[in-house]
């Protein structure tokens, strides 16, 4: 594995490593927030929060890493290579810049128009995160008429990106919300982070997969597998915002889809686990 990954490093273009070494950076700053947090005491609650930087860093730092592992399996010319990585990974690293600014200041980030500075930061954290959204949303495009892997990954990665972007969507939900709270008790940042995180846990699966010594055809089966039990989960959470409920308030619908999601994502998990073969190498490089 150790072999595969330095392989995946040793062969990426320069904007890949570039977006990799931004997403390298917002995880440092993810990791040296949670250090502070835990140094000053702070709360993990409320507007004003060191919580804002770690999981502003952790989520846009593993984005930006997926996105240039991605770029592995799609053609490599550098006019198109550069302007998404380089859109994708500064606009990132500014969005996480301004949530740990702002928190450094004791502001908050978010929907705050306290004074003309704070004001004028959220709207241009829009435009920031509208050039992401656009860069996310070519690569998926891509995805689809242009990727080259075996059918299991390649499933895992269209699936895992339009989860992304999904997420996307949802964030954007929480700005037209003016906050992240839906009706009574609605956690709208509940299906907001599960389908960020979809880019990650999808994929992964897949590269874990890629070490067994199984079928493709049985490879791609439990990635499907997985991809249903992730989509499952994504709706129950959905469901439980939308209706204004909050994340542990379920009824028996919510309830069955979660724990189906559940089953069958871990079940796609613990079975790519049972089967990894340490000595034998992914079935396809890049």
């Amino acid at each position: 594995m150790r072999t595969s990954l330095a392989g995946y490093w040793r062969e990426a273009a320069s904007y890949q490593k570039f977006l990799y070494g931004a997403g390298a950076l917002m995880l440092a700053s993810a990791v040296f927030h949670a250090v502070v947090l835990v140094a000053t005491g702070g709360s993990l609650e409320g507007d004003v929060s060191w919580r804002k930087p770690i999981l502003f860093g952790e989520s846009f730092g593993l984005t930006g890493i997926s996105i240039a592992w991605v770029m592995t399996f799609l053609p490599r010319p550098r006019w198109l290579g550069w302007p998404l990585a380089l859109g994708l990974g500064l606009a990132n690293c500014a969005e996480v810049l301004w949530v740990s600014f702002q928190q450094w200041r004791g502001v908050p980030s978010h929907f705050n128009d306290n004074t003309v500075f704070d004001a004028n930061l959220f709207a241009l954290a829009g435009v920031v995160i509208l050039v992401a959204g656009l860069a996310i949303v070519a690569v998926t495009l891509l995805s689809w008429v242009a990727l080259q892997a075996p059918p299991s990954l390649a499933w895992a990665v269209r699936a895992g990106l339009l989860l992304l972007v999904a997420g996307q969507l949802f964030g954007l939900m929480i700005i037209r919300n003016d906050g992240p709270v839906f009706g009574a008790a609605g956690a709208m940042k509940v299906p907001h982070a599960l389908a960020l995180h979809g880019a990650q846990v999808l994929p992964l699966l897949a590269w874990l997969l890629s070490f067994t010594p199984w079928s493709e055809s049985k490879r791609t089966r439990i990635v499907l597998t997985a991809v249903v039990g992730y989509i499952l989960l994504l709706t129950a959470g959905a469901a439980q915002t939308f209706r204004g409920r909050g994340p542990l308030d379920l009824d028996a619908g919510a309830a069955v889809l979660l724990a189906l999601g559940a089953l069958l994502l871990a079940g796609a998990y613990g079975m790519g686990l049972l089967g990894l073969q340490p000595k034998v190498g992914p079935a396809t490089l890049p």
